[in-house]
């Protein structure tokens, strides 16, 4: 069975999604079958940050409810081979647990890694989808807002029987400002009171993932993020 990943953050603007599709793609260039689902209703935007040609006729909420086979509405990410069911359009689409149960079900059964990549927050479909996952993502920046947010959610997924949970702080500026609550990454860590798997060094203008990493510090963590979930050992270099 597919590990099941939730990727969620507490609030928007992280570079939750971009992080998503980064991480999904080091794991599908290792030759692992990846699938993202994106469950943030309303907000499609993982054809544009995979680059992918805007051609989708069908969405999540098509196959949930019979419009389609998965088959036809699954999009491939031709560099790497990972596939993406995009979101609907509808922000007030919410699906019936059992559809979605049976939908992870099914994709658990046909790829190696699932993840679901969430909007900011946590509403009533981040709810369903808590309880049909295996272990959680949460995205955070180094800073005091958006670790608190990231501490909430933790709480709601850990209420949801999601206690599988890794910190990837992104963003991380070559010198951190430091506040009277954050003076450096551990006080992230600390806030947001979730084990760190990674931290990405800020990067301008990151390009959608390709059929190599970046050989930049921002694209080399990424694919250590990766490396980090197949359970190899690697250290954390934010700059070189």
């Amino acid at each position: 069975m597919a590990e099941t990943i939730m990727v969620a953050s507490g609030k928007g603007g992280v570079g939750k999604s971009t992080l998503c599709a980064h991480v999904a793609a080091g794991l599908a260039r290792r030759g692992k079958r990846v699938l993202i689902l994106e469950t943030d209703t309303g907000f499609r935007g993982l054809d544009l940050l995979l680059g992918l040609p805007a051609r989708s006729i069908f969405d999540l909420s098509d196959v949930l409810e019979g419009r389609c086979s998965l088959e036809d509405a699954l999009q491939v990410h031709e560099p790497t081979g990972l596939r993406v069911l995009l979101a609907p359009g509808d922000p007030e689409y919410l699906p019936a647990r059992e559809r979605m149960a049976a939908l992870f079900s099914w994709a658990g059964s046909r790829w190696d890694y699932v993840f679901a990549d969430c909007g900011a927050g946590y509403g009533p479909l981040d709810g369903i989808t808590a309880r049909l996952c295996s272990g959680a993502l949460l995205i955070t920046l180094p800073d005091e807002i958006s670790a608190r947010g990231a501490a909430k959610v933790s709480g709601f997924l850990w209420k949801s029987g999601l206690t599988r949970q890794r910190l990837i702080i992104n963003r991380v500026p070559r010198r951190l400002v430091p506040s009277p609550r954050v003076r450096d990454l551990d006080d992230v860590v600390d806030l947001a009171g979730v084990q760190l798997l990674g931290a990405v060094p800020e990067a301008p203008g990151l390009e959608p993932p390709a059929e190599r990493a970046p050989d930049t510090p921002a694209g080399r963590e990424l694919d250590a993020i990766a490396r980090r979930l197949l359970g190899e050992r690697v250290p954390l270099e934010l700059f070189p």
